[in-house]
């Protein structure tokens, strides 16, 4: 017999690798659907207008969540 531990399970650590892969699933659907729609219903000008919209929002929920990752880190010692 091995004299080996068996893995344990981290439920916190698996939380976050699904959350993430949620996020980046939800954000390019969206992307995908949306910036489809939009390209078809309206055209190419239209479709880069929102593309533009959309990364500048990506942008400023990154930057949020950065500073609030930091106040996390912080907060921990």
């Amino acid at each position: 017999m091995s004299s080996r531990k068996p893995s344990s399970f981290d439920s916190r650590r698996y939380r976050g690798q699904v959350e993430r892969e949620l996020i980046i699933g939800g954000v390019l659907i969206a992307l995908i659907v949306g910036g489809g729609l939009i390209a078809l219903f309206w055209g190419r000008e239209a479709f880069l207008t929102a593309l533009t919209f959309f990364v500048g929002t990506l942008l400023i929920v990154g930057i949020v969540w950065g500073f609030l990752k930091l106040v996390e880190i912080a907060s921990r010692d």
